[in-house]
């Protein structure tokens, strides 16, 4: 029954006589009450202290960028540049990042109605922040929505445990005070090996990589480029080598290969630190890159070093590019094992014909890399090599490796396990395609589930025709024994 609002006061003219709850009867409506839209048109200046002037007004007004959903765009986006233009005499932001919606792992958007929501705090307590923030990095592409369940949680946790157990490798063979001295080395070339100076080149390339990413706003970019260097090229790859120094009585390269290690790993560190904030930050205080005071966020970011610096390390292409395809070559060998059964713990011997004579002489002087990449018992090189027997092998651009299988596995039981694993993939194979064979099915489902069939199809393929390639190899070498 109220009579609307006054004109001069601002508020109802009927108001209440006294209050139900606390019993005061000196009641007015507060003036300033702004609906909640309009109100959010404020928020770039409002919560600095305007309408007056002050100097956080002035720093953070007009700031840079703006993170929001697509849904709110023309609701407050548009609205706050109105807002800012008309209050303030400029735009609150320059640029506006729009990303993409959080959605079950079935697509649906999540909701109370439906109890698809994950929450965050669960999450946190079962993986940590870091799993959180670096797992929706990686998976969200730039504008995209991302479908998330529990388990792809595991993609950032695990990470955290690959640098975490990497950190704590290196603390153990360092000497005080190296990890501090590494932030701003000086290489000697005569002491820089190939795996020296490759991981040395690919950490440049990361860096310049990351830093575009992060500046062009595609954050899964910058996630997907310090997973691969990271987890790949350093912990896979370098830390692995890096055992055969750290383990052997040579002191200077011992050190020098620490050095490395840590020049890498506290540039990686920074790199990772906006994704990955509070692991980079314990980690760097325990490594010993800054002091108690210091904090990662006011270290200086990584910038990419010249190539007159490089060349000043003794850093080549051709030794970069030589253990690119020095990893292919292990890889090789490493799937020839797992091909046939062969436990990857076990030591074995490989045969290598190299693609060239130059070539035989890289692989000889790196034999003892090689080595250890592949757990060999004992590696043989050589350009004119022609296996006397039939034996599993494989090609890398360096050149045939071959796995002798003699007194390794038993023969007949191998092509039995193969045959089996074969008629499985098989069977899976004929279910696939009746499906897709099945007008029906094609006509009335979804072109992702099509699409989805039709892959799985191309995988089956592959597997199955693997499959016979190994029982034919096992079938030669049965007939030449």
């Amino acid at each position: 029954e109220g009579k609307g609002w006054s004109d001069t006061e601002g508020y109802y003219d009927r108001l209440p006589a006294r209050c139900p709850k606390c019993g005061a009867t000196t009641i007015r409506q507060d003036p300033d009450v702004l609906d909640t839209w309009f109100s959010s048109w404020l928020w770039p200046f409002s919560t600095l202290g305007w309408p007056g002037a002050n100097a956080d007004l002035k720093f953070f007004y007009p700031t840079n960028d703006l993170v929001t959903a697509s849904e709110i765009i023309f609701f407050w986006v548009a609205r706050m540049i109105m807002a800012g233009l008309e209050f303030m005499g400029d735009i609150p932001f320059r640029q506006v990042y729009i990303h993409g919606t959080v959605r079950d792992d079935k697509g649906r958007k999540m909701s109370k109605s439906l109890g698809n929501i994950i929450d965050p705090l669960a999450i946190i307590d079962e993986y940590s922040a870091d799993a959180l923030r670096f797992s929706l990095m990686m998976l969200t592409a730039t504008g995209q929505d991302v479908f998330v369940s529990m388990e792809k949680f595991e993609i950032g946790r695990n990470f955290g445990t690959k640098l975490w157990n990497a950190g704590r490798f290196m603390q153990m063979n360092s000497p005080e005070g190296l990890s501090r001295e590494s932030m701003s080395p000086s290489f000697d070339p005569a002491l820089m090996s190939p795996d020296d100076q490759h991981i040395v080149a690919r950490l440049q390339e990361a860096v310049l990589s990351c830093t575009e990413n992060l500046e062009r706003f595609r954050f899964n970019d910058a996630a997907l480029v310090m997973y691969e260097f990271m987890w790949h090229q350093f912990c896979e790859w370098y830390v692995e080598y890096s055992k055969e120094m750290l383990y052997g009585t040579d002191e200077t390269r011992k050190r020098h290969t620490l050095t490395v290690m840590h020049y890498v790993f506290s540039t990686g560190l920074r790199l990772l630190h906006p994704t990955m904030p509070f692991l980079t930050e314990e980690m760097w205080h325990e490594m010993g890159y800054g002091s108690a005071d210091d904090s990662i966020m006011t270290a200086a970011w990584p910038i990419r070093v010249g190539e007159d610096v490089l060349k000043g390390w003794g850093v080549t292409q051709k030794w970069v590019d030589y253990v690119d395809q020095k990893h292919d070559l292990i890889r090789v060998g490493r799937t020839l094992r797992a091909d046939y059964g062969v436990s990857p713990a076990k030591k074995v011997d490989y045969l290598v014909k190299a693609a060239s004579a130059a070539t035989a002489e890289q692989l000889q002087a790196d034999g003892a890399a090689i080595r250890a990449g592949l757990r060999a018992e004992s590696l043989k090189i050589d350009v004119a090599l022609e296996p006397g027997k039939a034996m599993p092998g494989g090609v890398s651009k360096l050149g045939y490796i071959y796995l002798p299988l003699e007194g390794l596995i038993d023969v007949e039981a191998e092509k039995k396990r193969l045959s089996d694993q074969l008629a499985k993939v098989n069977k899976d194979l004929e279910r696939v395609n009746a499906k897709l064979n099945n007008v029906d099915f094609i006509s009335k489902a979804k072109p992702d589930v099509v699409d989805k069939q039709k892959a799985n199809k191309e995988e089956l393929l592959e597997k199955s025709e693997k499959m016979q390639r190994l029982i034919e190899t096992l079938g030669n070498m049965a007939q030449t024994a």
